[in-house]
């Protein structure tokens, strides 16, 4: 075990001992234990002791021990609906894997000849097609998916063999790892901080955000941060010149292999383009007519976001390729190998969300944080939110820094008597932000260990982007939250 993980083990639970033995007559005494609980969690989330889920269980078991909360209550979070939304998402996702409808889509776009005339155009292509996938599949799958592609297109093109091409096959590594984060916060089932905002936020503060609503904050400011990326990388990097026909033929034979479309890809595609429109529908109409309105209304008691997801996948299983020989689209044992540990996490933070905010340990938190920033206006608090999020995402998963955040900042919002919307979405996007350290997120340790990207310049550059990421951030959620009404 290495030094960082026993210092965890160790200090995680001494904390616990330290917080709950200490006099804190502020806090009731559920409040006072869950702090104490909260804060061996972040320990064991930040050195990662034990898988990552295994601590949001450990969270919830201690919860129930410790008398903070009954067992229905804490494990009630693991039934959300917003968990369902997440599997059904994931089992979609996994269609568009097993399928190779991920690499027909990516192939597809990498051939357009004005993609690779030049290294710059190479790295804007290939962090676009990332990036949009990374919109509806998980931002680790999206890099494994792309990754191949990345290395053969650096293989083709002899930059792995010179040294004077070094800056490009940093650059192409790092723009897979940066688009496949920032592509995630464009909806909500890109990233599962998003849709932790959208739970907590509708549980907590009673304020309900379609699917529509979020991309029409989420997607400009996805696309202007991928456009930071490649701006950053490119010139960090210095990345120009030609590049000769070898890609083209490469990318060409590549996509030539697939073949013809099959019965599978064709399904997926189908049920990939219903669920979008059933996501989107209801809040386009609530939009042009008024939420009030009977179609509207109708999506919101009938297929809301969770039953759409839900739906996509069983349409998944029913949708035949071979009905002869009796195959189907997705196989269950394919779709039992989703990221389940991600789930339970995800579980596992709406848990410990909602005990912060129902034993008051949020309020307390958040006036704290107020006083020491001393931040009491709307857009002052989301600054704040921004770069906690954005601190904690380099040393914790995104999934738990949003968990730890989000019902801070709710509680923080509603005691300085302003909207929770533009702070929380703040926490959520930074939450997602983590370029600098190789166990900041997925995607950045799946290109460190290809041995391309040293870590002064993971480094070098993620801090360019985690501080400029910060600032669209925050001008983008200034801009669009009034003009949407999102305040």
């Amino acid at each position: 075990m290495s030094t960082r993980k026993t210092i965890g083990l160790l200090l995680g639970p001494a904390l616990f001992a330290l917080l709950a033995l200490w006099p804190m007559p502020a806090l009731a005494r559920e409040a006072h234990l869950l702090l104490g609980v909260f804060a061996w969690a972040v320990v064991y989330w930040v050195t990662e002791v034990v898988p990552v889920p295994v601590t949001a269980l450990i969270a919830s078991v201690l919860s129930v021990l410790l008398g903070i909360g009954s067992s229905q209550a804490v494990l009630a979070a693991y039934a959300d609906p917003i968990i369902f939304l997440f599997i059904g998402s994931f089992i979609l996702a996994a269609a568009f894997q097993e399928t190779g409808l991920d690499r027909r889509v990516a192939f597809a776009l990498l051939r357009l000849p004005w993609a690779t005339r030049s290294p710059g155009r190479v790295l804007l292509t290939m962090g676009a097609v990332t990036w949009a996938i990374s919109l509806w599949v998980s931002n680790t799958a999206t890099t494994a998916i792309m990754l191949p592609i990345g290395i053969g297109i650096l293989r083709s093109t002899g930059a792995l063999e010179d040294p004077r091409q070094q800056g490009f096959s940093i650059g192409l590594m790092l723009m897979l790892s940066w688009s496949a984060s920032t592509g995630g916060i464009g909806t909500p089932v890109g990233s599962p901080p998003n849709l932790i905002a959208l739970s907590m936020l509708r549980e907590l503060a009673g304020r309900r955000l379609t699917f529509f609503h979020w991309m029409l904050v989420g997607f400009p400011l996805a696309l202007l941060m991928l456009l930071l990326c490649w701006v950053i990388l490119r010139r960090r990097f210095r990345i120009g010149g030609a590049l000769g026909e070898v890609t083209q033929r490469y990318l060409a034979s590549e996509h030539a292999r697939l073949g013809r479309w099959s019965a599978g890809e064709r399904n997926v595609f189908a049920v990939f383009v219903l669920a979008v429109a059933l996501w989107i529908l209801p809040g386009a109409l609530a939009l042009l007519t008024s939420p009030e309105a009977a179609i509207p209304r109708f999506f919101e008691r009938r297929l809301p976001e969770a039953m759409v997801a839900l739906l996509a996948a069983i349409l998944l299983f029913l949708l035949p390729t071979d009905l002869r020989a009796g195959r189907f689209t997705i196989s269950w044992q394919r779709a039992v190998d989703i990221d389940w540990g991600t789930i339970l996490l995800f579980g596992g933070g709406l848990s410990l969300g909602r005990l912060m905010f129902e034993t008051k340990l949020a309020q307390v938190l958040g006036t704290t944080i107020v006083q020491l920033s001393g931040a009491s206006s709307v857009w002052g608090l989301t600054a704040v939110a921004i770069i906690l999020g954005i601190i904690l995402s380099e040393t914790s998963s995104n999934t738990a820094s949003a968990s730890m955040l989000v019902p801070t900042i709710i509680a923080v919002a509603a005691g300085a008597g302003v909207s929770p919307l533009p702070p929380v979405l703040g926490a959520t996007l930074g939450a997602s932000f983590g370029f600098m350290l190789p166990v900041s997120t997925p995607p950045n340790a799946i290109v460190y260990g290809t041995g391309l990207v040293p870590l002064r310049e993971m480094m070098g550059a993620g801090i360019w982007l985690d501080v400029l990421g910060g600032v669209v951030i925050w001008v983008g959620l200034r801009i669009l939250c009034p003009l949407l009404g999102m305040i």
